[in-house]
């Protein structure tokens, strides 16, 4: 790699050399009011010989005669002149009307942002690569109004949620459609394709724009362009490296050597036997475990998640060269990224090589295509939702401290023990060998060919691979590998996804008069095949190479495999009509045809319609002198959805090695029926309404963009519960509803701009209302248990209807029982409840959790309990200042989410004490636990007495664990330094900018644990706002150097 870059320097600057000229020309460049404009690219046309203007708006620079100088800089038009018999060329460059004449992409063609009828968004591409990020998602959040960008937690490199204008399904996927350079993805990976590479980022939010994607569009449509190579005859080559340091701000904060030893006496010495006996000889008394005892003994306390945790280092190298002319042009780029993880042996890295071109055969015909190939790794155990693997939950509970009288334990475990589930916790990380390795190629060849002036016809296809290799291996020293039956042991999956399509379109554009007439009409097809095999081994003999020798176990289990495909066929048509520029409509009409429904309901249609007044081009807005951009924009459409399995909508039959029956000693293979299924399920639609204005004041230095909207999803394609009796869990139908609604506003402005500096800020802010129309018939509730804790048998969700989607659910805490809330029996030591107290379910001691009684029967049960926390912010946003002074550029970047809940189950489950066992550590609040003599209304005691032999009940979902979730965070902070005019014609380039920027700097919130921004819950939409075990988002700090010749 550095031999081809230095040849192609080499090559770039022989060139500039080679074509010197001997006539000095000289000038000024100045905008419309006269000031000067520094920075401005002067090239010799057809070459990379040039200049930039200096603060003064001065430039020099050597010319022939019949050389054409091109003068450009963003904002402005570029201009050409002659050089002549000219020795001083003055220019004045005419500003541009940057917001209303930008280009965005609608699906399958671009068009003026003043055009646009729908709801659409963009993001620039030089804001997606300021964010020190692995993945341009990771950089979107709080940048468009209407798109909710959220982390499930800090896993590297794991791609983030994105959800536009609200989920629209229950217990489906909400995520909208990628379409990259045309091709349409659903389960499209972000770390795939470089940030760098990306030239536009548009997002469909409303039905009447992304209806032209008809049965994948309902939950809004991303489209990606990647840059292309360049057609004034230049070549270019961009550089770009950075280095940055990652860390875990914050703690979980935990119970002292002192008050943990003490916790310890409490629980062992009333037991009396063995267990007073064995705390006596080995930790003997708390005193010993004060911080001033500690010192004296020269002992610290071991911080178990300091352990786990590390600084990480990441970096990201990207090189691309680019060039062409009119005739030809092409790109080529590399980007490696290398993150590591800031908890021990994870990580993330991926190398992602582009190649794109374009050639123009004749006047009327052009060819081009790209091929892309991603290298894509994953490292380190899955450590989020889940107890059994929750590396927190053992860096939490391991002892702070060992006994002044070793006790054999290593850290605390007692390897003898097989009931023990503790384990080391940096064992673990360190000796379960956990990846995902990806390879994904994409290629794309077209032909546009021009039938008549205004008529062209496209011809694409498009190739997609994706080769997921997942490999999970537990060495001895891990819990799986030592205590579970299975000793060490290992599995290996493996999938593959082969996508091959063609699109092929008619497009017409005209203007005749006062009329534009822009016509669209076009054919898909798309066939996507899948593969999945797993195999697993059991007690291996020894673990030094992994799932590489998977074979030598000797306890495999039944190798899994199948293979399934679906189609996809399409016909669809735009029409996109103006007058005098003023009265603009758009319609479109797209016909799917999807393999994963049966015969007669195989088909869906999907039409929108959409219209804009641009009121500022009428003489009487013209008249009052306010507006610069004056647009009402209202549209309406349908979209689908059919993101079921390949088979949902088939009966199946199947078979496996526990499917046959002996005969004798015969053994026969027999089938059996494996899933119930609706004929008449079909496509799940959405239908929605837009209603938006666009407005700009002075010369749109301020731009408003304002958007309501409302959409129902119809036929949900919901799993809906089946009778116990019909020995099936679910049946996949198209009930229920789903509405959303709500309003979109983002403010633009440029505050500051005089010679030197300019300042420039983005704001928006989006809300948005769910409801549950319907569910399943006769259905009042759909009720679910996230499953992060197998002893939590009750329902922590629920899904009501007339409520949003996947509230909290559980009890109200009423604080903790007191002595004086018992009678005391003298004669058989119990505390007997008083009259007219409720109590908790169970059986209850002074110390015990106390809840509401909401209906008054004198107990708690399930009619006690009720929705106690929204995971769903009341609104969300972002706001961005950008300032520039000479030479320095400064983002500033903030983003937020007010009004969400959490379910913080690292509370239910490190601040109940007893919850886990004995010797087990908690958190912090645990210290100021219930005692006869700290009669607290806060947390719970363990036990008061051994009145009730067990642990107190404190695993009971409450309010008392629900937080508010709300945040505001400094996303982004990015400083930069260009270099000016004469530093780069030293250096003969183009540009060069060092850079310093972190990522999530500061984070203001009330939440108590990691990070606020977090939801593990597995079951999707049915569980947001869950965390348990989350790996938490890092800091990032980190330095970069972009450099273009």
């Amino acid at each position: 790699m550095k031999r081809y870059l230095a040849f192609i320097v080499f090559i770039v600057l022989a060139t500039t050399s080679l074509f010197a000229q001997d006539k000095q020309i000289s000038g000024t460049v100045v905008d419309g009011d006269g000031l000067p404009i520094p920075g401005v690219n002067i090239l010799i046309k057809g070459t990379t010989q040039g200049t930039i203007s200096d603060m003064e708006g001065n430039y020099s620079m050597q010319a022939a005669p019949e050389d054409i100088l091109i003068f450009s800089f963003i904002g402005f038009e570029t201009m050409e002149r002659e050089v002549g018999n000219l020795n001083n060329i003055d220019v004045v460059l005419k500003a541009e009307d940057m917001m209303l004449d930008e280009v965005v992409s609608v699906g399958y063609s671009s068009i003026r942002k003043k055009d646009v009828t729908g709801a659409v968004a963009q993001v620039k591409a030089s804001d997606l690569v300021k964010s020190p990020v692995s993945n341009y998602d990771q950089a979107l959040a709080g940048r468009v109004a209407g798109v909710q960008v959220s982390a499930a937690d800090g896993t590297p490199g794991e791609g983030l949620n994105i959800v536009i204008r609200g989920g629209n399904s229950i217990t489906g996927d909400n995520s909208p459609l990628y379409v990259v350079d045309g091709m349409p993805m659903e389960d499209f990976d972000p770390a795939s394709i470089s940030s760098h590479d990306i030239k536009s980022f548009d997002v469909l939010k409303d039905a009447s724009s992304a209806a032209i994607y008809g049965s994948r569009g309902a939950n809004g449509v991303i489209l990606i362009e990647t840059k292309g190579g360049l057609e004034d005859g230049s070549t270019e080559v961009t550089f770009n490296t950075s280095a940055g340091l990652q860390y875990i701000p914050g703690r979980l904060e935990v119970m002292r050597p002192y008050d943990y030893v003490s916790y310890l006496e409490e629980i062992q010495v009333p037991k009396g036997g063995q267990y007073e006996a064995t705390f006596r000889e080995f930790w003997v008394d708390p005193e010993l475990y004060s911080e001033a005892a500690l010192a004296e003994r020269g002992q610290s306390p071991v911080s178990w998640q300091d352990k786990i945790f590390r600084e990480a280092w990441m970096q990201n190298h990207y090189i691309s060269v680019r060039g062409g002319n009119k005739k030809t042009n092409v790109i080529f780029s590399v980007n490696y990224s290398d993150q590591e993880g800031t908890l021990l042996n994870t990580g993330f890295n991926k190398i992602n090589n582009n190649l794109k071109f374009r050639h123009r055969i004749s006047d009327k015909t052009q060819v081009g295509g790209y091929v892309n190939y991603s290298y894509i790794k994953r490292d380190g155990l899955n450590v989020s939702g889940n107890n059994r693997n929750s590396i927190i939950r053992d860096a939490v509970t391991f002892r702070p401290i060992s006994p002044v009288n070793d006790d054999g334990k290593e850290g605390g475990l007692d390897t003898t023990d097989p009931n023990d589930l503790r384990f080391n916790p940096v064992k673990t990380l360190e000796n379960t060998d956990r990846f995902t390795r990806m390879d994904v190629i994409r290629g794309n060849l077209f032909l546009n060919q021009d039938l008549a002036p205004n008529m062209v016809l496209t011809l694409a296809g498009t190739y997609q691979a994706n080769n997921r290799k997942e490999s999970l291996f537990y060495a001895l020293d891990t819990y799986q590998g030592s205590r579970s039956p299975d000793g060490i042991n290992g599995t290996l999956t493996d999938r593959r996804d082969l996508m091959l399509s063609t699109s092929n379109t008619l497009k017409y554009d005209n203007r005749f008069g006062n009329h534009s007439l822009n016509a669209m009409a076009g054919f898909e097809a798309q066939s996507r095949n899948n593969e999945y095999f797993r195999a697993r081994n059991k007690n291996m003999p020894i673990d030094d190479f992994g799932t590489d020798k998977i074979q030598v176990g000797t306890a495999p289990d039944i190798p899994e495999s199948y293979a399934s495909e679906n189609m996809l066929t399409s016909f669809f048509g735009r029409l996109n009509y103006s007058y005098q520029g003023k009265y603009l409509a758009t319609v479109n009409y797209r016909a799917d045809g999807s393999s994963k429904f049966n015969q007669e309901n195989r088909w869906g249609y999907f039409p929108s319609m959409s219209f804009a007044w641009r009121a500022v081009e009428e003489d009487f807005v013209k008249d009052l002198n306010v507006f610069s951009n004056l647009k009402f924009r209202g549209g309406w459409g349908v979209t689908g959805n059919n993101r079921i399995g390949d088979y949902t909508a088939f009966s199946m039959l199947n078979y496996d090695a526990y499917s046959g029956y002996y005969f004798g000693n015969d053994y026969h293979l027999g089938v059996y029926h494996q899933n119930l299924a609706d004929e008449n399920l079909k496509w799940e639609t959405t239908k929605q309404i837009n209603l938006g204005i666009d407005m700009g004041f002075v010369d749109n230095r301020i731009n408003i963009v304002a958007d309501y909207y409302k959409k129902n999803t119809e036929d949900l394609l919901l799993d809906a519960d089946m009778a116990l009796s019909t020995g099936y869990a679910y049946l996949t139908q198209n009930v229920g509803e789903v509405e959303n609604s709500g309003l979109e506003f983002s403010l633009n402005t440029v505050n500051v701009q005089t010679k030197d500096f300019r300042w420039s800020s983005a704001f928006n802010i989006s809300f948005n209302k769910n409801k549950t129309v319907g569910l399943n018939s006769g259905q009042d509730a759909l009720y679910t248990n996230p499953d992060w804790y197998f002893r939590f048998s009750e329902y922590q969700y629920i899904t009501k209807v007339g409520e949003p989607v996947g509230m909290i659910y559980g009890l109200r805490r009423d604080g903790v029982y007191q002595m004086d809330d018992f009678n005391f029996d003298a004669s058989t030591g119990d505390y007997i409840l008083k009259e007219g107290l409720p109590d908790n379910g169970r059986n209850v001691a002074p110390g015990s959790v106390k809840f509401v009684d909401q209906n008054g029967d004198g107990t708690i049960n399930e009619m006690d309990r009720e929705v106690i926390g929204d995971p769903h912010p009341v609104h969300f946003g972002g706001f961005t200042n950008d300032f520039k002074y000479k030479n320095f550029d400064l983002q500033v970047f903030f983003q937020w989410s007010y009004g969400n809940d959490i379910l913080n189950a690292n509370r239910i489950m490190f601040e109940n004490p007893g919850i886990l066992g004995i010797e087990y550590n908690s958190l912090a609040p645990v210290a100021d636990r219930w005692t006869p003599s700290n009669p607290t209304n806060e947390v719970q005691a363990y036990e008061f007495n051994n009145v009730l032999g067990v642990p107190q009940d404190g695993n009971l979902v409450s309010d008392y664990y629900v937080e508010d979730g709300s945040y505001i965070r400094l996303k982004t902070i990015s400083l930069g330094y260009s270099l000016g005019a004469p530093a780069l014609s030293a250096l003969r380039l183009k540009s060069a900018r060092i850079y310093l920027s972190a990522q999530n700097l500061l984070t203001w919130t009330n939440y108590s644990g990691y990070d606020p921004e977090v939801s593990v819950g597995k079951y999707g939409a049915l569980t947001p706002g869950l965390d348990y075990s989350a790996y938490p988002i890092s800091t990032v700090i980190s330095a970069g150097l972009e450099v273009k010749f």
